[in-house]
């Protein structure tokens, strides 16, 4: 059996829902939100006995059975009781979350799309852009300081061409006004905001003058390259991701051979399975590497160019059964 760990909003683990129906194999979707309050655990370590009990589907899934995990987009616990108090709710947050690690820890042997611990490690940028400088990518030129000197000082050296971006996540978690930090450029009115770094580490980089912008994803050793012409619209020339309401051209796209396999090799250097890599096209075919998300979305790149990446997620899950059985 193959485990879907996600949520019950994530549009991308459908795909992969659709195509083991196809295929008629057995999974199991764990939209962690609903744990505890919808499906209830039982792990007893004397006897060895772990289970998930789906109490909306009457189902009983015993962790021995799974052999493969996809990893993909797992959600916060959600309470029905709003009545306690938030100190007692975020302590039984932290308790499932808590239960949670210890599912995955439990399962630690069995294949991974890709392993928890290599994503969390993985996301972090600044350890992305030193393996993928010593694997031979091109990389901006790069500052992540909190002191104010080092940052003014950098913005001149680009002769005020430089774009400032999260280290982490852009998401800003507010209930009532949830927000998103895009990458930016820092133009000459702007400056003054770099006399607030040593209040949060900024993460600056020269801004590259771009004719489009790549999105490679890989697959264990497949690769499915596309160009975005961020280019076309005023709100997408320094991030693409801005452009929420406007309709950017896609297209499949190929990239050198040896481009390829360096993806391959990061991919395989982070200890994932899939990877969603970012880069610049730079005048000349030159490539740019921006960032790796190690967890990143794929599915608008299937639906809208045809690749067929959901069917190579689902192959290697399949191959990760089949070893797993053999052992």
């Amino acid at each position: 059996m193959i485990l879907l760990v996600t949520n019950r909003d994530d549009v991308t683990t459908d795909f992969i829902v659709n195509r083991l129906n196809k295929l008629q194999e057995p999974y199991y979707r764990l939209n962690t939100e609903d744990l505890v309050s919808n499906v209830g655990v039982n792990i007893d370590i004397s006897c060895d006995k772990y289970i998930l009990v789906d109490h909306q589907k009457n189902q009983i899934i015993n962790l021995s059975s799974i052999k493969s995990v996809y990893y993909r987009r797992p959600g916060l616990p959600k309470f029905n009781n709003s009545s306690l108090p938030k100190s007692e709710i975020e302590f039984m947050s932290r308790e499932i979350i808590s239960l949670l690690e210890g599912i995955y820890k439990i399962l630690n042997d069995r294949f991974w799309i890709s392993p928890v611990y290599s994503i969390r490690e993985a996301e972090n940028k600044i350890h992305q852009l030193l393996v993928a400088r010593e694997l031979g990518f091109e990389i901006p030129r790069s500052l992540i300081t909190t002191l104010k000197d080092n940052a003014i000082a950098f913005w001149h050296r680009a002769q005020g061409s430089c774009i400032v971006k999260p280290i982490k996540s852009g998401k800003v978690n507010d209930n009532r006004n949830p927000m998103v930090i895009f990458t930016s450029s820092i133009s000459a009115d702007d400056l003054e905001i770099l006399n607030n770094v040593d209040v949060c580490p900024t993460y600056l980089q020269s801004q590259i003058d771009k004719l489009a912008d790549i999105r490679v994803t890989v697959v264990g050793e497949q690769v499915f390259p596309a160009i975005i012409y961020s280019q076309d619209f005023p709100e997408t020339v320094v991030d693409w991701r801005k452009g929420e309401n406007v309709r950017l051209r896609h297209e499949k796209t190929k990239i050198p051979l040896n481009l390829e396999r360096k993806c391959i090799e990061l991919i395989k250097r982070l200890n994932l399975h899939f990877g969603a890599i970012d880069f610049i096209l730079e005048k000349g075919n030159r490539f740019v590497f921006l960032e790796i998300n190690p967890n990143g979305q794929w599915g608008w790149i299937e639906k809208r160019l045809g690749y067929d990446i959901s069917g190579a997620l689902v192959n290697l899950l399949l191959e990760g059964v089949r070893a797993y059985e053999q052992d």
